[in-house]
């Protein structure tokens, strides 16, 4: 049976064997090493996309080579800035935060997230597309506005996050702002997944409606969602947050028949924090590939990244 299917069908959890961090924040006037992404360059060797923060807290794109061999993988050389912040009162003025790389026709998209800060502690979100250049390590953004951003469906914002194209129907699951809440510390957002489709990943219908409801009233985020097909059946790990008794960020699962509705199982995730260390306080913001049958997950862990991101590996047993 396959392993991406196998736990569907017995409902035994997936298990993701955690092998290393793969990149600790050291990068001179940068924090953070956020919403790792991988995309297929050569051999055993991946181009990775990872995000980090300036002094002024403003999102900003790395790209490196790595390595993956034997469920380990290693950054090659220094990570190289290649996307920074839009000019002033664009969509990304305020941070440029790249999500999910997609390979069509023979290029390899960027979608990224483009951050506004507004009065007030709130903030508005949107998504751009770039073009990646593996041969080069560069990034150029495709275009100087959002492909997908707040209209009638999404009133607060549009932050496509995960991404799947078959022949040229391209699919996204994005964040979209629900509300914003007063609280005594400050505003509460509320945003989660919802579907959209697209003829060419540029311009994009949105359906109506979360396609995955919180699970309570303590739930009100979901961080960057990772899908996968196989076999017909779509599977979504995706980031959370939070619950009567944790404050942060875990990883959770979801299946579907046709993308649009799914069934949460969280209880078959298969990945959770440490007992100690720098994803033992928050994991999120998974990214799931596959390489020579094998599958691989890339997340962050304490902090939004502010701890790096590191590897887990499938163990089909």
């Amino acid at each position: 049976m396959h392993p991406l299917l196998k736990p569907i069908e017995t409902g035994r959890p997936y298990r993701w064997r955690k092998t290393g961090r793969i990149f600790e924040p050291n990068l001179a006037g940068f924090s953070h090493g956020s919403l790792p992404c991988a995309v297929h360059y050569d051999g055993d060797r991946f181009v990775i996309f990872f995000t980090c923060r300036d002094a002024e807290q403003r999102s900003q794109g790395f790209m490196s080579y790595a390595t993956l061999a034997n469920g380990q993988m290693e950054l090659i050389g220094a990570p190289k800035l290649v996307m920074t912040h839009g000019a002033p009162a664009r969509f990304d003025c305020d941070g440029a935060i790249g999500v999910c790389i997609v390979t069509h026709g023979g290029r390899h998209y960027l979608y990224y997230v483009g951050w506004q800060n507004l009065p007030d502690g709130l903030w508005k979100c949107d998504t751009g597309r770039a073009i990646l250049d593996l041969d080069h390590l560069t990034c150029e953004k495709e275009f100087v506005g959002p492909v997908l951003g707040r209209d009638k469906v999404n009133p607060l914002f549009a932050a496509a996050t995960a991404m799947y194209v078959e022949g040229n129907h391209w699919r996204t699951w994005y964040n979209s702002g629900i509300s914003w809440t007063k609280t005594d510390n400050g505003w509460l957002h509320h945003y989660g997944i919802h579907h959209a489709h697209s003829a060419n990943g540029v311009d994009w219908t949105c359906d109506p409606g979360l396609v995955l409801p919180f699970k309570d009233e303590y739930e009100y985020a979901f961080g960057r969602p990772t899908v996968m097909r196989q076999g017909g059946v779509y599977s979504m790990w995706f980031a959370h947050r939070a619950s009567k008794d944790i404050a942060t960020y875990r990883i959770g699962f979801a299946y579907s028949h046709d993308g649009f509705a799914w069934n949460r199982r969280d209880d078959l995730s298969g990945i959770d924090v440490a007992d100690e260390g720098w994803d033992s306080e928050m994991i999120c913001y998974p990214y799931v590939f596959e390489h020579k049958g094998e599958y691989y997950m890339l997340y962050n862990g304490n902090g939004y990244g502010k701890t790096g991101f590191g590897l887990a590996v499938l163990d089909a047993a």
